[in-house]
């Protein structure tokens, strides 16, 4: 945990006081209350860009060891397999923070492009939560089952209970009966 506690806390922490001191030590950085971009941002940038390379291979890694899991027999995946790893790693983009890799390069100021990148940047940023949330919360299959439980006994008209969907209309005496 002191690893964590390291990497998560302090070495942020470290960073951020070097820039802020070595941008302290240039006058014209500091003409308009830090609002413009300073020739020490390379300090805040260099350690996001190594933390996206290090999410990028760990992603990589997920999916190789993904890959050999869904079929160790054969040295080529089936379109299956490879389906499921395909699905795998669009699920873990957000997970992983990797849309992140397209806000670095930002186009020069004043340009056609600075609009659309300001408002795709914001969507990206933004929308990391909601996509992250769907994906691992609303998309799991337990809070789906709970939900349709919840909603059977308000609306039994509209939405069967999942015990009776799966056991032929029979309610399920144990979790056994459930059919998955």
């Amino acid at each position: 945990m002191r690893w964590f506690a390291t990497i998560g806390w302090i070495l942020p922490v470290l960073l951020v006081t070097l820039y802020a001191l070595v941008r302290n030590a240039q006058p014209y950085d500091t003409e308009h209350c830090w609002m413009d971009e300073s020739h020490a941002m390379w300090l805040l940038t260099v350690p996001v860009c190594c933390s996206l390379v290090a999410s990028l291979v760990f992603l990589i890694n997920v999916v190789r060891v993904l890959l050999t899991k869904l079929n160790s027999t054969s040295p080529h995946p089936a379109p299956l397999g490879l389906r499921k790893a395909t699905r795998a790693t669009l699920i873990l983009i957000p997970l992983f923070g990797l849309q992140h890799i397209l806000l670095p390069f930002r186009p020069d100021k004043g340009c056609q492009l600075e609009r659309y990148y300001q408002i795709g940047a914001a969507l990206l940023i933004s929308l990391q939560g909601l996509c992250v949330s769907c994906l691992f919360c609303f998309a799991n299959h337990d809070v789906i089952f709970a939900v349709q439980c919840y909603l059977s006994r308000f609306f039994p008209d509209i939405v069967t209970h999942p015990f009776l969907e799966s056991n032929g209309g029979q309610p399920a005496t144990q979790s056994r009966d459930v059919v998955v």
